[in-house]
């Protein structure tokens, strides 16, 4: 049976290093919002609530909250906040880490990442029209016109889904995630591209550790390869036009949430549906019609009996589990981080997103024993360090610039 690390003292020790850091950074992100990385407003209303209709609105997020009113104690607005907020970023990284964990299983035993892309936005479809016919989601309200303006971010959505599946499977889950910490950077020329309306010089100067930070790690990743590097950056532009197009598009009044219904878990479903019926085709055509019922695939049954990573012999019930794991974890923690963002202000939820890739990285390891150079790990930390400042000062010169137009 394989080892997940070497049985020597020596990298014992780092492994149960490695589960600490794994625990810590898990509970720093969970408990960061909590602790006041921002202040949550003050409620438009000072009517407190009972427990019964914080426990009802407790999937309905907002940047505040009102007293909770037990009788014998009451909960301050700030503290309900904190628990919800902090509840959506737990969930949001509990199901984050299964589904990296199951998603690379699966990419590392059948070599189908348009399966595995077409699982991820597939699986979830069930679950979804499940809320809305039970009336736990009020479903969306659309019209033809929205619907076909919703195209080009649907298309952008699955290509963004695509090619960050093909950069998992064709490398090192965790230098994948490095390599992927590049979105902001794509984000922040596309808008300036996209609307004409540029940040302060400062923003884009956090950018040069970012990409610099990437390059370096590059050079001095052993696992790296051209397929993955090129396939990471197809889902980081993916992924930064679907967002600037789509605050472009959603910013007009025809798409007023109270109208489209279309808060942040309903706009993710939408485009998992959408996603769903322009990947299907791709799957056929570039890994053939039995990737549709996978059993049949060559593949499928090339892997049977082999060991995976942890020495656990592959059977059909395995690569079943896996492949259905995977896609409903990723409908799940992107839920999570859409009730997420709709809780924090951007650079708080941006935090969070950069946190969750340095316990992703931290998983990798521990999980499938992908360990990173020396210099991989200095150009990492470069990276997500830009990132941090990125979100800072994004928020901080955006602030400024709001500020001098009221003048």
């Amino acid at each position: 049976t394989s080892q997940l690390l070497s049985s020597s003292a020596p990298d014992r020790m780092m492994t149960k290093g490695l589960k600490i850091a794994l625990v810590a950074a898990i509970v720093l992100a969970v408990a960061a919002p909590g602790y006041a990385l921002e202040e949550p407003g003050k409620p438009m209303s000072m009517t407190k609530q009972t427990p019964g209709t914080f426990v009802k609105l407790f999937l309905k997020p907002s940047k505040q909250e009102a007293d909770v009113d037990c009788g014998v104690v009451t909960i301050p607005g700030k503290m309900a906040w904190a628990m919800k907020t902090t509840t959506y970023f737990g969930l949001w990284y509990f199901f984050n880490i299964f589904y990296n964990v199951a998603n690379k299983k699966t990419l590392n035993a059948l070599s189908l990442p348009w399966l595995q892309s077409l699982a991820c936005v597939g699986v979830g479809i069930p679950y979804i029209l499940a809320m809305w016919a039970l009336g736990i989601r009020e479903p969306p309200k659309l019209t033809n016109k929205q619907m076909k303006e919703l195209i080009p971010i649907v298309s952008l959505h699955s290509a963004g889904n695509v090619g960050g599946n093909m950069a998992f499977g064709a490398g090192s889950l965790g230098f994948a995630h490095v390599l992927k910490a590049m979105e902001p950077a794509f984000t922040a020329i596309f808008s300036g591209l996209y609307t004409g309306k540029w940040n302060h010089p400062m923003v884009y100067a956090t950018l040069v550790p970012i990409m610099g930070g990437v390059a370096y790690a590059s050079a001095g990743e052993v696992s790296f390869n051209m397929l993955q590097f090129v396939s990471a950056m197809v889902s980081n532009v993916g992924f930064s036009l679907r967002a600037v197009i789509g605050k472009k598009i959603m910013s007009s009044s025809e798409w007023d949430r109270a109208i489209t219904k279309l808060d942040g878990p309903n706009t993710f479903s939408v485009l998992q549906l959408g996603s769903t019926l322009v990947t299907l085709p791709f799957v056929v055509a570039m890994e053939g019609w039995r990737a549709i019922v996978p059993w049949m695939h060559p593949n499928w049954k090339a892997a049977i009996g082999k060991l995976d990573h942890a020495g656990t012999m592959i059977t059909p019930g395995y690569l079943g589990w896996q492949l259905l794991m995977s896609g409903f974890m990723f409908q799940l923690y992107y839920e999570a981080a859409f009730l997420a963002l709709d809780a924090v202000s951007p650079v708080t939820h941006s935090i969070g997103n950069n946190i969750k890739r340095v316990v992703i990285v931290v998983t990798s390891v521990i999980i499938f024993g992908q360990k990173m150079s020396t210099q991989a790990q200095i150009g990492s930390s470069v990276a997500i360090g830009g990132v941090f400042l990125y979100s800072f000062a994004t928020e901080y010169f955006g602030g400024l610039a709001k500020k001098a137009a009221k003048k």
